[in-house]
């Protein structure tokens, strides 16, 4: 088959075939829309009858626009003189490929389906066109649920002369009406007892009649005894067996006048009420006596005439039934007079095959779609067959109908299952799975949170459903926060980590200056969810404390005190009226408040000299801090004050001036381990004093030389 029909159809793949045509999935490049295409098999090509056939069909559906009628776009015969049909498509399938898959439909719904067929056929019949070939194959439906007939390929005008060859019977066997098989002319009522027998199989799943070949089952329907549906099926309510008797009748004349009184019966019948039409019907059980449920109808104005005439219907039926049969073998004979006797072969198993391996390994058979079905199986895999093999033995030619596989399967709704399970779930229906994982919140970790396509739609067996599984917060590692850092530095490094920052402390460090970030929670290299607080501690500056007031009291004891304060201090000994080592004063002055470690002025007194030199100040060598505790050297050369007095004599006012600078209150110096401290004021010579000292005693015993 050609990719592109007449330079404008692009075929995407097949939807069925049939006894004259095969329809195909195509692509209207013109109008770029989908179409369904039916296109004539080559063998008929050259064959008269059935072009003009084909073309009728166009016509016949073309000029009956309806709701409920397939809409025919375009006809036509390609350059390699290809008959086509372009129509309407509708993916909904057939109503055969609903009856198979789910057997009996419930009441209310085949009156429904029925009716809408009915209203189709009103319109066709109205214009004087017969379908002729009403059955469930024919039937469409949408993605809305609607029913669409579609195929006339052999319907004819009802007042036309029939086309076919003498004997010639058009129809599937199944479905066609007494007349139809007996070759007699046919109208509305025809298609209203095909329509019969397809509502006869809706109600109950089966066929009226069947039978081993087409003739014997197209002979049931012209001489066979009807079953009620209603002893297929005990649901079948009263008044739609009714309905169902009455189409089936063998003689039209019995079934409904027109399209619209079948119709207003079903409508009754939907709503629980006895059907007006179908009351004239006498139903007959097996045991011969009448329905219960129905009226006995009225004696017909032509009841006289018939009696007289009761006496010439069994010779009027045997002649039928003689002219049925001849009129069978005639066409078998104009069909194929040359072939030989039909040898009987059993039938083949045929499924597990594709539909071309079938019909390639079993060409003496006419195997035809009869539908698809949905399943994990590839595309065009046969999975049923009628008749089913080991069923006997068939004429060789029959055809066999089979169902196959449509490739496609309905996606399970995974989301909100676990992952695993998920993942069985799809690839038990066939299809592939992709895991990505999002964020979500710990409760869904591992959850199936989304998945594409979703679920319920219908997809191709083999392609890839991608799910979406929860994986819990997204983390991030916590940034190290450097000390000393300002609030607001702190605040863009953690912006650009993905955190916030969250409450902000203070506390007192000597190490860190006021407002430096000093410590962080959680720690560095924490792994956080993205968007957490993180929380810092800035100092406040050095811890504070008060000067403590030690005026008065001996310099050793005010030296400790000093310590105990968290204060440091330098001693500095001047000559005084006070008691020697009594303090005379510091600086910063008592109550002052100090960082910690900060180093105090104690100055205290060295007595009163024996004469009147300038005055002199001693200063200490080294400042001494609470963590730099003071070393108690203490001299043992036991030099006296009088000696002291001799250096101090010695040293000129230019070394008294030096040595009385004192440093500046508040100022930490730098701290010498080695520092003395004054123990003693008579450990007060020029040994003591800060590094400045011009003294030339430099054993530290008060001998020059």
């Amino acid at each position: 088959m050609e990719q592109l029909v007449d330079n404008r159809y692009k075929i995407i793949e097949p939807l069925g075939s049939g006894g004259m045509a095969d329809v195909f999935l195509a692509h209207d490049n013109v109008l770029d829309r989908k179409v369904a295409l039916k296109v004539m098999s080559g063998r008929y090509s050259s064959d008269d009858e059935f072009v003009e056939r084909f073309r009728r069909e166009a016509q016949s559906a073309a000029a009956l626009a309806h709701p409920n009628i397939v809409s025919i776009y375009d006809r036509g015969e390609s350059e390699d003189g290809t008959y086509y049909i372009a129509m309407e498509y509708l993916s909904g399938g057939t109503l055969k490929d609903r009856i198979v898959k789910r057997g009996a439909i419930p009441a209310k719904t085949a009156a429904a389906v029925a009716g809408q067929i009915a209203e189709a056929l009103k319109v066709a019949h109205d214009r004087d066109v017969v379908h002729r070939d009403i059955k469930p194959h024919n039937i469409l439906i949408t993605e809305g649920g609607d029913i669409k007939v579609t195929d006339f390929g052999i319907a004819r005008a009802a007042s036309s002369s029939t086309m076919t060859k003498t004997g010639a019977v058009m129809g599937t066997a199944h479905y066609i009406s007494p007349e139809q098989a007996m070759g007699e002319s046919v109208g509305s009522a025809s298609d209203l007892y095909s329509l019969g027998v397809l509502l006869y199989e809706m109600l109950t799943g089966k066929l009226p009649y069947d039978a081993d070949t087409p003739i014997g089952i197209a002979m049931k329907h012209v001489n066979g005894q009807l079953r009620p549906p209603r002893e297929v099926n005990s649901n079948v309510p009263a008044g739609m067996n009714a309905i169902v008797v009455k189409l089936l009748q063998k003689d039209p004349e019995n079934r409904y006048a027109s399209d619209q009184e079948f119709i207003d019966d079903l409508e009754r019948a939907s709503r629980g009420e006895s059907p007006a039409g179908a009351a004239t019907t006498q139903v007959m059980n097996r045991a011969g006596n009448t329905d219960g449920t129905q009226v006995m109808p009225p004696v017909p104005p032509r009841q006289t005439e018939r009696k007289k005439r009761r006496g010439l219907v069994p010779l009027i039926l045997l002649g039928l039934l003689l002219l049925a049969l001849l009129g069978f073998a005639g066409y078998n004979y104009l069909q194929g007079a040359s072939e030989p006797e039909v040898a009987q072969v059993n039938v083949p198993d045929l499924t597990g095959m594709t539909l071309e391996e079938a019909r390639g390994e079993y060409p003496g058979f006419d195997i035809v779609e009869g539908g698809t079905e949905d399943g994990t199986d590839e595309a065009g895999i046969v999975l049923d067959q009628s008749p089913s093999s080991g069923g006997g033995q068939v004429d060789e030619g029959s055809e066999i109908e089979v169902t196959v596989a449509s490739g496609q399967n309905e996606v399970p709704n995974v989301r909100g299952g676990a992952e695993e399970k998920a993942g069985q779930a799809l690839s038990d229906k066939g299809f592939e799975v992709e895991v990505e994982t999002v964020e979500s919140d710990d409760d869904e970790v591992g959850e199936v949170l989304d998945q594409n396509p979703s679920g319920g739609s219908t997809e191709d067996v083999g392609s890839t459903v991608t799910i979406s599984v929860g994986s819990g917060p997204d983390m991030v590692a916590v940034p190290d926060v450097p000390v000393g850092s300002s609030e607001s530095q702190a605040a863009s490094q953690l912006d650009s980590a993905g955190l916030a920052l969250g409450s902000v402390s203070t506390t007192e460090s000597v190490d860190v200056a006021e407002g430096g970030v000093v410590a962080q929670d959680p720690p560095p290299d924490t792994e956080v969810e993205e968007g957490s607080s993180v929380n810092i501690t800035l100092s406040s500056g050095p811890p504070q404390t008060e000067v403590p007031d030690v005026v008065g009291s001996d310099v050793n004891s005010a030296s400790q005190t000093m310590l105990d304060t968290q204060l440091g201090y330098q001693t500095f000994g001047i000559q005084s009226s006070e008691d020697v080592g009594t303090v005379i004063s510091t600086d910063p002055g008592a109550g002052t408040t100090l960082d910690t470690n900060t180093v105090v002025a104690v100055t205290y007194s060295l007595g009163e000299p024996e004469e009147e030199p300038p005055e002199t100040t001693v200063e200490d060598e080294t400042p001494v801090t609470p963590t730099q505790p003071p070393q108690n050297n203490q001299n043992s050369n036991g030099n006296n004050n009088e000696n002291n007095n001799e250096n101090n004599n010695e040293n000129n006012n230019e070394n008294n001036n030096q040595n009385n600078a004192t440093p500046t209150p508040g100022q930490t110096p730098s701290v010498n381990p080695s520092s003395p401290s004054p123990s003693s004021p008579s450990n007060t010579d020029g040994n003591t004093s800060g590094g400045g000292s011009d003294s030339d005693d430099d054993n530290g015993d008060g001998d020059d030389g």
